[in-house]
């Protein structure tokens, strides 16, 4: 019985350890829009996990994986889920500017046949949860 609950912790400690180091979570809102993403970057596997914030919370999900773009630079690119907007006709990405700096760029498309690419917006980022709606569309308003 010992034994088996030795094991037991150890299994837990390192799970713990490895959950603890390979995520960083922050907050961007996107300058003149009522929304932005939280995202979760995994420097290890160099992944990200987003989920919409300001007036999008709920509204979507998505995950990626960062990459160096040509004439842009480092970037983490997004596959996002629309399915709590009703969205679901629409598949988007989202290539977001990493490291994550106050004034990084953002940009969005969407496809709805998985044969056309369509650019919805792009603009810049703040740190930061985004202030309430105020009359500003969301990022996924703009399709």
């Amino acid at each position: 019985m010992k034994r088996l609950l030795l094991a037991g912790a150890a299994a837990l400690a390192m799970s713990c350890t490895c959950n603890a180091a390979m995520a960083d979570t922050v907050s961007i809102a996107f300058d003149g829009l009522c929304d932005g993403m939280d995202i979760s970057v995994n420097k290890e596997n160099r992944t990200g996990m987003e989920v919409g914030n300001g007036c999008d919370v709920g509204a979507h999900f998505g995950a990626g994986t960062m990459s160096r773009m040509k004439d842009r630079g480092r970037a983490i690119t997004f596959g996002v889920n629309l399915s709590g907007k009703g969205g679901t006709a629409y598949q988007y990405i989202y290539v977001v500017d990493y490291p994550f700096v106050t004034g990084g760029h953002w940009s969005n498309f969407f496809t709805q046949d998985g044969h056309t690419l369509s650019r919805i917006t792009t603009g810049t980022y703040t740190l930061g949860s985004p202030p309430a709606r105020n009359g500003q569309p969301s990022s996924t308003d703009r399709h």
